[in-house]
């Protein structure tokens, strides 16, 4: 079985519940004692090598076997040691693959149970060492078919990952048994959110649930990001309609800003394809009825979701950010551009020099509202924080305004881009 879905959707949390015996006990029933799962990180690896490789799979299972009971484990136990021993410290690089193989034999034939390996975390290992170590895995499968079983967790599918033939044989293995993570539900948002609010002792109403749904899409950690920041806007009261609209206005402007957003949003992306990122780009030009093929390794990994025309990018603030994506790589984009991820910006496709940080975080929230007022007080409490609202003055402000149309102004005496709107505040425009 090969699971496979984005960052922080919960994998790895899927992997480890397998190991817990009320889990098995729940969906095996009797026929749990038949397995012995073991749970095997490789973000434990000590170093990016195929002795590194063997050492982490033969340490994990060593360390199951010693929870274990019975004549037979301490049998396989003591030639896996054994095994790992002369792993460990070679006397030539062949014997770090046969020690290996004589672990596994003796795993594979002589344990009562199926052992069922759960490889966590495999994407660096396939991509970066000896593919003949994903071979010699193959071979043992194909060896001892009822004794061994492989799961692995990735955040591509392993032939998108790899593509020479070693691995070709490995990836076999899973091409008609993969399994794509998917967000919460809608039940499961609701429950994350009463118990979020219970722990933060604030409120939440239907409208907040829509909300969060919305910007979120049930990733977990989208989830709490917006969760948090909602949270800090709501409070404890219960409040009407008008209140709810203007608290999730002031939240979505947070949120667009957010760099623990923006962070999740790209470990999403870069755990994309190519082809998958090209896909989100031109989502909006496919129509209701169609599914070109490029659209569905995205829909398989539950990015876009919906049908007809419901079908959408599966999160608000996951749908801005790949806009954001559209709109920098436009070749005759004028005016002012900005990367919020990067931090690099450009002017009529000239890139200027770095922004200190307060420069960065006051164009990050005009460039958020494109062509809209930004009031001062939103730039003291976007730029200094809501601390310094009695502390900043008009001067303060307006020297931080000169010194970015320094940066960003063709003739900084005559704005083109960041106007001063006099009486309301400040705006940048497309010139």
């Amino acid at each position: 079985m090969s699971v496979v879905g984005v960052s922080n959707l919960g994998k790895s949390a899927l992997l480890r519940s397998l190991t817990d015996p009320e889990i098995q006990a729940r969906y095996l029933g009797d026929g749990a004692a038949s397995y012995l799962f073991i749970y095997i990180d490789f973000n434990q690896m000590l170093e990016m090598s195929e002795q590194a490789f063997y050492e982490l799979l033969l340490r994990c299972s060593i360390d199951a076997l010693r929870d274990l009971n019975g004549e037979t484990y301490t049998q396989v136990l003591r030639h896996i040691e054994t095994a790992y021993t002369g792993l460990v410290a070679p006397a030539s690089s062949f014997e770090i693959p046969l020690r290996f193989a004589q672990a596994m034999t003796a795993i594979g034939d002589w344990l009562p149970q199926r052992v069922v390996f759960l490889l966590d975390e495999i994407d660096g290992p396939v991509a970066g060492i000896d593919g003949r170590v994903f071979l010699n895995l193959r071979a043992l499968k194909d060896k001892h078919q009822d004794g061994l079983t492989y799961v692995t967790a990735t955040n591509r599918r392993l032939m998108q990952i790899r593509h020479d033939p070693d691995v070709a044989e490995f990836s076999e293995l899973f091409s008609h048994h993969v399994l794509y993570i998917s967000p919460l539900s809608d039940e499961g948002i609701a429950v994350y959110l009463a118990s979020f609010a219970a722990s933060e002792d604030v409120t939440f109403d239907d409208e907040d649930l829509a909300f969060v749904r919305m910007w979120a899409g049930g990733h977990p950690d989208l989830l709490e990001t917006t969760c948090r920041v909602l949270g800090m806007l709501t409070g404890r009261p219960v409040r009407d309609p008008s209140q709810n609209w203007i608290i999730h206005r002031r939240a979505a402007e947070v949120l667009a800003q957010d760099i623990n957003i923006q962070a999740e949003c790209r470990k999403i992306w870069n755990d994309l394809t190519t082809v998958e990122q090209e896909a989100l780009l031109s989502f909006q030009a496919f129509s209701e009825e169609e599914t070109p093929p490029e659209l569905e390794s995205v829909t398989a990994k539950h990015l876009v979701v919906g049908r007809g025309p419901e079908r959408r990018v599966f999160a608000r603030a996951f749908d801005d950010f790949v806009q954001r994506q559209q709109a920098a790589r436009r070749p005759d984009h004028r005016g002012v551009r900005v990367d919020p991820d990067s931090g690099e910006v450009w002017v009529n496709g000239a890139q200027i020099p770095t922004l200190t940080n307060l420069e960065f975080r006051l164009l990050l929230l005009l460039y958020g509202r494109l062509e809209k007022i930004c009031p001062k007080y939103d730039v003291v409490e976007a730029v200094w924080g809501e601390d310094y609202i009695e502390e900043v003055d008009d001067a303060r402000i307006e020297k931080l305004i000169s010194r970015l149309r320094q940066k960003i102004e063709p003739d900084p005496a005559n704005p083109r881009y960041l106007i001063t709107v006099r009486g309301r505040g400040y705006k940048l425009v497309e010139g």
